[in-house]
């Protein structure tokens, strides 16, 4: 039988879950409110209350060209997600509906490529970098996080493909649905 959770506990685990909110979210209020207030009051400390001004943002989008290393980050991470996507989503769909003997063995290997110390592979990643001619550049800088990312992609695509049930695939088959139409919907 569950146990009754009086109003007092309520209340209680009420006030601890908004001061730890708080606690967390405390950092970015400061960042936020530090941005707005003029240099000298910055520099004297903390005030709820600050002078509302934008001239911080005016001075970093005049001293530098803040929208481009700003759309340098946008590419890079859309990118990067959305290619670690196209090759992790048939693998995962492949290993979720027509395993293998070896599959679990396959997954097990992507994970432990995650454990992996990154300046263990450094080397041959610059060389080949080096011979393929990505560095220093966009296409190289997300080539390389899709791979960083893409064990972690497949072993959730994975996990989210084998909950599907089969029968609802089936189903879809018998209705026509071709494989790319299944994958669409689910």
């Amino acid at each position: 039988m569950a146990r009754a959770v009086t109003t007092r506990r309520r209340i209680a685990l009420t006030v601890l879950a908004w001061t730890v909110a708080l606690v967390i979210f405390f950092p970015i209020l400061y960042t936020i409110l530090t941005s707005i207030k003029t240099e000298t009051e910055a520099i004297q400390g903390f005030d709820l209350i600050p002078s509302f001004t934008l001239e911080n943002y005016v001075t970093v989008q005049t001293q530098r060209d803040y929208f481009k290393p700003f759309m340098n980050s946008v590419v890079i991470s859309v990118g990067s997600t959305l290619l670690a996507l196209i090759i992790a989503i048939p693998a995962a769909w492949a290993m979720a509906f027509s395993p293998t003997k070896r599959t679990k063995d396959i997954l097990m290997w992507m994970l432990s490529t995650k454990m992996m110390p990154a300046v263990a592979v450094l080397v041959p990643i610059y060389l080949l970098f080096r011979d393929f001619g990505l560095l220093d550049s966009r296409i190289g800088l997300t080539v390389m996080l899709m791979l960083i990312n893409l064990p972690i992609v497949v072993w959730m695509l994975y996990t989210y493909f084998r909950e599907i049930p089969g029968e609802i695939l089936e189903a879809a088959r018998m209705d026509g649905a071709s494989l790319l139409n299944e994958i669409v919907t689910c």
